[in-house]
Parts: structure tokens; C-alpha cells; sequence
């Protein structure tokens, strides 16, 4: 971002017009397809979620995600993430929550018993059980809410009208998370036809739960002021 006129922030790539130029939604979706590029927690979620439920139910996982996103974008869009910027209690408490679940979900992974089971007919879990971590893990960490503002704020202008703008921005943010995630889950997906070895089922849970905990723990480190 750039200062404007009277100490204002301008946008880098300004919109022609009340809508979004190709040249401003190139950039957007060109930052966003990188962003999306790297393992972290959405990652991990959607990878282990295909790789012990297989690809149509591990899905559910890459949808949950895909609404957190939608969820930050439309928060993002509309400036309130300022708010949580402002606030700092409001955003170590949300900071902590994320911490404790995703410290969780590892202990909880780390716990978890081999099944016996026979070469493809891996023990799944529910599709809402599925869907509701996608959307925790996501939602819950107070770091989305400063992602999501860094990439929107530079390609919204504020002295143009919001929703065109947003109608096509959101949008696409939102149809590349949800592609890049189901990438993420196809990528666990033939994981699951080794584990038909409990001792291969041991590994994989002491390794997706040791990287939940320490997700969780380097978030811990994180501080709330960028």
C-alpha cells in the first residue's frame, strides 16, 4: 500500500470505475493461488481428512474450510478486522482459543487407536465431525483475520462503492481456497490404501498429531501486534 492525499491509504492496483480492472483481478488472484501455496494447519486438516476418510468424505473438511474463508473475506471486505486489530484482548482471546484447539486436535490424533481394518474399508468419520474441524481450525485462528486483511485492503477503493467490488473479489478468493484445499485433500486421499497397517496408522497419527501441537504452540509465540 501507498499514503495517499491527507495521510489516507491508497490502494496499490485502484479499480477503473466502480468494478475491479482484468489488471487488478489478475493481481489478486495471482497473490491469492501463491498464498494458498505451503502445509499449515487448513492443509494439514484437509490432507489427513482424505487420507483417513477418503476423497468425497474428506471434502467435507475442505468445505468447512471454504466457509471460514468466506467468512474472513466478507469481515476482511468490510473493515471490521480493524476492529479486531484494535482490540488486542479481543484478538489474544481468539488467539488462545485457536491455540487450545489446535493443541487439542493433536493430543486427540497422538491418542487415537490403530483400527483393524482390511484394504479399503478405513474407518471414516462423520461428515459434519469432518466439516466442523475444516471450519474451527480455520475460523479460529486470529491470524486469518490479518491475511485476509493484508490481501483485500490493497485492491479495494474506498471512494468507490463496496459491493461491486467485493462481488467479484470474494468470489474468487474464496473459489481458489476451496480449489486449492480440495487439492489438499486428493493429495491425503491415497495415503489412506496404506493404512491398512496399524503400525502405518500409528506413524500417521504421530506425525499429523506432533504437527497439529506444534501449529499450535508456534502460534502460541505469535505476537498480537504486526
Amino acid at each position: 500500500m501507498k499514503r495517499g492525499r491527507h495521510g489516507t491509504v491508497a490502494p496499490l492496483y485502484k479499480p477503473s470505475g466502480a468494478c475491479v480492472d482484468f489488471q487488478t483481478w489478475a493481481t489478486f488472484t495471482t497473490i491469492w493461488a501463491v498464498a494458498l501455496i505451503g502445509v499449515g494447519a487448513n492443509s494439514l486438516v484437509c490432507m489427513t481428512a482424505g487420507a483417513t476418510s477418503g476423497f468425497s468424505r474428506g471434502m467435507w473438511s475442505a468445505f468447512g474450510v471454504t466457509t471460514a474463508s468466506l467468512v474472513h473475506s466478507m469481515i476482511a471486505a468490510f473493515g471490521f478486522s480493524t476492529i479486531m486489530l484494535a482490540y488486542s484482548g479481543a484478538y489474544s482471546l481468539l488467539k488462545w482459543l485457536a491455540v487450545g484447539y489446535l493443541i487439542y486436535l493433536g493430543v486427540r490424533q497422538w491418542r487415537k487407536e490403530p483400527t483393524s481394518i482390511s484394504d479399503g474399508n478405513i474407518r471414516q468419520e462423520s461428515r459434519l465431525v469432518l466439516y466442523r474441524r475444516g471450519l474451527l481450525v480455520s475460523l479460529t485462528n486470529p491470524q486469518s483475520f490479518l491475511y485476509y486483511l493484508v490481501f483485500y485492503t490493497p485492491f479495494l477503493d474506498p471512494n468507490q462503492p463496496l459491493f461491486p467490488q467485493i462481488v467479484i473479489l470474494i468470489p474468487t478468493a474464496v473459489l481458489l481456497v476451496f480449489v486449492g484445499y480440495t487439492i489438499y485433500v486428493l493429495v491425503g486421499s491415497p495415503i489412506r490404501y496404506f493404512l491398512t497397517s496399524k503400525r502405518r496408522q500409528v506413524l500417521l497419527n504421530r506425525v499429523s498429531g506432533t504437527s497439529f501441537i506444534l501449529f499450535g504452540l508456534v502460534l502460541a509465540t505469535t505476537s498480537a501486534k504486526r
